[in-house]
């Protein structure tokens, strides 16, 4: 199996870049058998050892699996109080300096009564059923653009395509998004910034602006195996009137082995219309 990476830097990266688990399956079943017809092709060619040895194995493919919980509560601008429970699954396929990502839709439970459910579409006007309320589905790509010595330096690019399936009864249509990802470190410091643009899908009778949004923050590597961090997030309303999003969230992760990493957070939002906290962990497993 192969280890989750031990470098601080590469999981800041992963969990700031972000389907279906199955799709992550698909890729890696695909590559096995890309290998493995290589050394039958190449068995009748007579030059099987040199395919089959084990550095033809040893390549950077990387796949992990993540999954924990997230509990969200707020007004949502109304005199009500809601809170949300959901678990969310992604998996991660890493090869050189491509990585992918793929977070499958899950339910979310409402835990608490009051205001309509806190989903992005509450500025809108838009209010879910939450009884049947399904979180989107969400895949991303990153490319790593550039790294600098000893990868200290970086900026990675990444494109996201969010499937609607939250909203249940309206004609919403899919997200997209480009972002820009840059880091620099310092000793134990680094220092993380984003900017990206969201192109909204438009529900029938709603309108939907694009968003400029970004981040900056970041991250102190406490010792080998734990670091944590800060950042500040801000991001124009998608709706037409309304405030934008502003939040701040401090999380800490550790490496448990090999395998095995952990990580809890949480984030306090300053904006209407918003949850206006939530708190979540999630634990990574890498093969």
């Amino acid at each position: 199996m192969l280890p989750i990476s031990s470098s601080p830097l590469k999981f800041i990266r992963r969990v700031r870049a972000f389907g279906n688990i199955y799709d992550y399956c698909r890729i890696i079943l695909l590559i096995m058998k890309t290998k493995l017809l290589t050394i039958l092709i190449a068995s009748n060619l007579g030059c099987a050892p040199a395919f089959a040895s084990p550095d033809f194995w040893a390549d950077d493919d990387k796949f992990s699996l993540s999954t924990g919980f997230d509990h969200r509560s707020g007004k949502y601008d109304t005199a009500g109080t809601s809170g949300m429970l959901s678990i969310p699954a992604t998996g991660e396929y890493e090869n050189g300096h491509w990585m992918i990502r793929v977070k499958a839709p899950n339910a979310l439970v409402p835990v608490t009564s009051g205001a309509a459910s806190g989903m992005r579409l509450v500025s809108t006007g838009i209010t879910p059923d939450i009884q049947s309320a399904l979180d989107d589905a969400v895949a991303a790509a990153t490319y790593n653009l550039f790294s600098g010595s000893s990868s200290k330096t970086g900026i990675d690019l990444t494109g996201k395509v969010r499937l609607n399936s939250a909203v249940t009864g309206t004609s919403a249509q899919n997200d997209y998004a480009a972002q820009a990802d840059a880091y620099q470190s310092y000793h134990k410091f680094t220092a993380l910034g984003s900017l990206g643009y969201r192109f909204s899908g438009k529900p029938t009778g709603i309108n939907i602006d694009k968003v400029l949004y970004g981040s900056f923050g970041g991250a102190y590597q406490l010792d080998e195996k734990l670091h944590g961090g800060v950042d500040l997030n801000l991001s124009q309303n998608s709706a037409l009137t309304g405030e934008g999003q502003r939040e701040i969230s401090a999380y800490v992760s550790r490496k448990i082995n090999k395998n095995f990493k952990a990580k809890g957070y949480v984030l306090r939002n300053f904006s209407n219309g918003s949850p206006d906290r939530s708190l979540g962990a999630k634990v990574y497993y890498g093969f």
